[in-house]
């Protein structure tokens, strides 16, 4: 009985916080996110392919500083001191990430074919 409590709170909960996702409309900012990332990621390969070793490798490096910096910067700009977070932080945050990933990919897509 104690088990069958337990689980009902637990799912509980879950629906809970995906329902104030949703009303909140994160869910679709987590979704524009994701698409941005995902050709984030297809320009990035496609940009590889074309790379001697020594440039994929500094193209790799440059990446993994740039996601750091990314999500750093986004974290800082969505800091709401007077509150301490909520859904308002959050969708701030989600939207620096996405329009922070949408310029990285413009500007890896301007080196495609340019090298």
């Amino acid at each position: 009985m104690l088990m069958k409590k337990i689980i009902c709170v637990q799912f509980l909960f879950l629906s809970a916080m995906s329902f104030s996702q949703s009303f909140t409309g994160e869910d679709e900012l987590y979704d524009l996110y994701e698409k941005a990332d995902k050709e984030l990621n297809t320009v990035y390969n496609k940009l590889k392919k074309e790379l001697t070793e020594k440039d994929k490798k500094n193209l790799i490096d440059a990446q993994k500083s740039w996601i750091n910096f990314r999500d750093l910067n986004c974290k800082f700009k969505s800091q709401d001191p007077g509150n301490g977070g909520g859904p308002y932080t959050n969708k701030m945050k989600i939207d620096c990430l996405t329009q922070t990933t949408i310029a990285r990919t413009k500007e890896l897509k301007n080196l495609i074919g340019g090298m």
